[in-house]
């Protein structure tokens, strides 16, 4: 942590000051005897105070069906929790309003909106979760940020490099501060919870809104040393619920995907759930907008926000899907001839054995390009790798619906052929390898065409001819070492030691 940044924006004489009634709720706050009574006195000495907690009763959110004309009853309908938070933040967020709203360049709507969508949705999780630590929830979503406002306050437009390089997406604004500037905006403003004596559980919230994202444990919200880290994760899916309302279409679908994740282990919501109760926060939102008369702007249409973010989620996962069966291709592909692979043989292999141990027969060809040692040698690795492809080529054109060509290695390819006997495998390796030595030729460094040939190996399975599917195939191998000593440019089919020798002609 850059110590020597962080000590210049503590000290700065630019930050946001508290006033007094705030410094008063602060304290009262801490003491958990604290009296509804001396919550209010403290409250009337401030007349705006005042008003917003009436004007906070008397809304829609709490649904009174009387009005509540002084602070006294206030505090009764609210309940002392609910009043210690709501009482805090009233009194915090008008100079954090004001500082936000003094700095050039500093997108004061963006963060509000923010701010409001986080603490809404922090709440509403907590209460979804049954949780009694609701009021600190909501309290931590909308404080979570203020460190951006002290870092803006010092750096100024050196800070607003490194907002602008987010590209908007607030989730990558840690990692570029610590970067760049040695200390994060969360790190800043849990130490500014500290300096003012805010309760902990709310430094612990802010400090941990960005890092808890990439934690997935989950939080025991009834364990007392467990309540600040689920407050934190409640603050923190809050701001993925941020990201989904204000970013792009292709980050809101990102942070939605994040956020059905973390709702999930979380707090064991499904994926289905998780729009309904946004379409709650949004609603709930724009009445916390109206309560604090924050500039947070227009919220938009949560229905649209929300079909857009699906669609993009929904793209997501389909380019995901396409770079998963891509990658899952390159690793089972051979990169040259474009056959499959050694790996993907040894896969197939082994799952055709096992079906074939019911009875079903299975043939394996193996086969290699005879001297082809002389093409590398001769010719240069060019000439090499295009007498492969050109094999690889007329070997699988060869064999068609018969089987399955694979590049085993070098010079070595398999065929694999299900539900194939003995007799009709030997004929198949037989007429492909009429077709290599009458169709397969490459143009040598000179210009002249190069002939190519190949020896075959055939071994066959059926019922219990084999143990494993590794002496299948070693069975295979020793036909081709017998073709080659045979003299080259012929197929060898192995024959169990109960019939009449073990490799014989095709």
């Amino acid at each position: 942590m850059n110590n020597d940044l962080l000590e210049r924006v503590l000290a700065s004489p630019r930050l946001p000051s508290l006033p007094a009634v705030a410094l008063k709720v602060i304290d009262l706050v801490q003491q958990e005897d604290v009296e509804l009574d001396a919550i209010a006195v403290a409250v009337q000495n401030d007349p705006a105070l005042t008003a917003r907690i009436l004007k906070t009763v008397n809304s829609s959110y709490y649904g009174q069906s009387g009005t509540v004309t002084n602070v006294s009853q206030a505090l009764v309908v609210l309940g002392l929790r609910t009043v210690k938070t709501v009482a805090l933040g009233f009194s915090l967020v008008p100079n954090l309003q004001k500082s936000s709203e003094s700095g050039e360049g500093f997108d004061h709507i963006s963060y509000w909106k923010r701010s409001l969508l986080s603490a809404t949705a922090a709440k509403m999780f907590a209460d979804n979760a049954g949780s009694r630590f609701t009021e600190e929830a909501f309290l931590g979503g909308l404080l979570q940020d203020m460190g951006m406002i002290a870092l803006h306050q010092v750096l100024g437009e050196d800070y607003e490099t490194v907002t602008d390089a987010t590209g908007g997406h607030h989730t990558a604004l840690t990692a570029l501060e610590q970067d760049r500037l040695g200390v994060t905006h969360a790190q800043v403003g849990a130490e500014l919870a500290g300096l003012w004596n805010l309760p902990p559980l709310l430094g612990h919230a802010i400090r941990g809104h960005h890092s808890l994202l990439d934690d997935l444990a989950d939080p025991t919200a009834d364990d007392p040393q467990g309540a600040a880290d689920f407050v934190a994760r409640c603050v923190a899916i809050g701001n993925l619920v941020a990201e989904v309302f204000v970013r792009s279409a292709a980050v809101s679908g990102e942070a939605l995907k994040r956020l059905q994740e973390r709702a999930a282990v979380w707090f064991g919501l499904e994926a289905d759930a998780t729009e309904p109760l946004l379409m709650q926060i949004h609603e709930v939102t724009a009445e916390m907008q109206r309560l604090f008369e924050l500039p947070a702007g227009n919220l938009g249409d949560a229905g649209e926000i929300l079909q857009s973010a699906n669609e993009a989620l929904l793209k997501l996962s389909m380019r995901q899907h396409q770079q998963t069966q891509q990658l899952l291709e390159d690793a089972t592909t051979d990169a040259l001839t474009k056959l499959a692979n050694r790996r993907a043989f040894d896969t197939a292999l082994d799952d055709r054995f096992k079906l074939a141990r019911a009875g079903a027969p299975l043939s394996v060809l193996f086969t290699d390009v005879d001297r082809f040692k002389s093409f590398n040698d001769s010719h240069g690795h060019a000439v090499g790798d295009a007498v492969l492809i050109a094999f690889a080529k007329t070997l699988k054109k060869a064999v068609g619906v018969a089987g399955t060509v694979y590049r085993y290695g070098g010079e070595e390819f398999a065929v694999l052929c299900p539900g194939v006997n003995r007799r009709v495998a030997a004929e198949l390796a037989e007429h492909v390898r009429r077709q290599v030595e009458t169709g397969c030729a490459v143009p040598s460094d000179t210009g002249a065409m190069l002939r190519v040939t190949c020896s075959f190996g055939v071994a066959c399975h059926s019922g219990d001819t084999f143990s494993r599917a590794e002496v299948l195939l070693k069975a295979a191998d020793r036909a081709v070492y017998a073709a080659k000593e045979a003299g080259r440019n012929r197929v060898r089919v192995f024959t169990p030691h109960n019939e009449a020798s073990s490799v014989a002609a095709a």
